[in-house]
């Protein structure tokens, strides 16, 4: 079995970014502590770091539930003692619609899933690392947290605010010793793209982006083992675009 040597808590751990993340910590010396409201596919996710020899405790936890968060982060303290790294990941794509038809419970749900999520587990997450010295947060934001979105307002809106939310915390508390930072990725191949058009999607690949592809879950995660790590121990409040070079041009 590896060695685990920090703890690490993931959200929406169970399939996509999650679950490539809960992998990629696993196997770097990371235990994992692993939420979804899934408990098939967080089972999944948990059984694959274990019969990597990897160490995975799961929880099941629907963000949009304030109360839920805050329970299951204090029930996950007071079970590891101490957490390391936190990976703000849940999040969905919402249906799309102009801005004036979009439906009031769709902007609602977007915005309770993707960034008041991201809010009440910081609030959490922040005093847990006040009280052991420090550690390291990194929020899964998008591309679209820098840009516009056609038909996507609440989501483009929701990944804004939480880069927003990533640059406040990060001014706040990096004097003490907490980083907090930000990851954007564009179109990787993951379930939150699944409503797009396959033509729109092979437009963007072959058009839009330089280096002709998609992202792949697991170089987002890579990404975001680098971000926790010792080795950015001067990135903090920093938003790290990911999506194939497709903002450049």
């Amino acid at each position: 079995m590896t060695q685990y040597t920090k703890k690490a808590f993931i959200t929406g751990a169970a399939k996509g970014l999650g679950r490539a993340t809960a992998v990629a910590l696993s196997t770097s010396g990371y235990k994992t502590i692993l939420t979804d409201m899934d408990p098939v596919k967080l089972a999944e996710t948990q059984k694959i770091i274990e019969d990597a020899g990897g160490s995975a405790v799961s929880y099941l936890l629907d963000v949009s539930d304030k109360k839920q968060i805050e329970s299951v982060l204090m029930q996950a303290i007071k079970d590891e003692k101490k957490i390391d790294a936190f990976v703000n990941n849940a999040g969905i794509g919402g249906k799309m619609a102009p801005f004036h038809e979009m439906k009031d419970e769709d902007w609602d749900k977007v915005i309770a899933v993707n960034l008041s999520s991201v809010f009440y587990c910081l609030k959490f997450q922040l005093k847990i690392l006040l009280d052991q010295g420090g550690g390291s947060i990194v929020n899964v934001a998008s591309l679209a947290g820098k840009k516009g979105v056609t038909l996507g307002s609440h989501y483009s809106a929701s990944k804004h605010g939480v880069i927003g939310l990533t640059k406040s915390a990060a001014v706040e508390y990096g004097a003490r010793n907490i980083r907090v930072n930000a990851i954007c990725p564009s179109f990787v191949e993951t379930d939150i793209i699944s409503a797009i058009p396959d033509p729109v999607l092979e437009f963007v690949a072959n058009y839009r982006v330089p280096l002709k592809r998609l992202g792949r879950p697991e170089e987002v995660a890579n990404a975001i083992k680098f971000m926790l790590s010792d080795d950015a121990s001067y990135m903090n409040g920093h938003s790290l675009v990911l999506d194939g070079g497709m903002d450049a041009g």
